[in-house]
């Protein structure tokens, strides 16, 4: 007789602001374009306190703006976006609904259900404050880890099991 004990999470995440404002921010940062941004700023603030325009106040102006660009501007742009995407999703005004097992990952909010396999996953990333799991470019799914609580481990077990580990970027 075998016994199929298949390892199950269920968990349900209500969106915030703050949860999509960090999936934002990590997109807007991370990688070469994000590096890159912030070198541009980094440089803008170099050439300013280089005295570099002293005389002219338009390029002096152009620095501020560009210094301010990566690390004031676009951060508080970036949560503008978040909290409008958060308030007018109707999606992400009632909680998600999860089950993620060997089957994949099945989603549902009242009575609507999806079913998503482990074939369409594209790449899973974990940040410190959560898991994203890619579906596209353009398609995600946005698990806070306070959402996962003391599951947190098997959750990691099934993404480790079931997405390719080129796939996979767990710390």
């Amino acid at each position: 007789m075998v016994i199929n004990m298949e390892k199950e999470v269920k968990f349900s995440v209500q969106m915030t602001i703050k949860t999509m404002y960090s999936f934002l921010m990590y997109h807007g940062y991370h990688g070469f374009a994000g590096i890159a941004n912030l070198i541009l700023s980094g440089g803008a603030i170099g050439l300013l306190i280089a005295g570099v325009g002293k005389g002219d106040s338009f390029a002096r102006l152009m620095l501020v703006l560009i210094a301010l660009l990566f690390t004031v501007i676009n951060p508080i742009y970036l949560l503008y976006k978040a909290a409008k995407q958060v308030k007018l999703t109707p999606m992400f005004l009632k909680p998600l609904n999860y089950v993620v097992n060997e089957q994949g990952i099945l989603v549902s909010q009242e009575t609507e259900k999806l079913l998503t396999e482990w074939e369409e996953v594209i790449k899973v990333t974990e940040t410190k404050q959560a898991y994203y799991i890619y579906l596209s470019l353009t398609r995600s799914f946005l698990f806070p880890k306070e959402a996962l609580g003391d599951q947190e481990q098997i959750f990691r077990e099934i993404l480790r099991k079931e997405v390719d580990s080129k796939k996979c970027r767990l710390k």
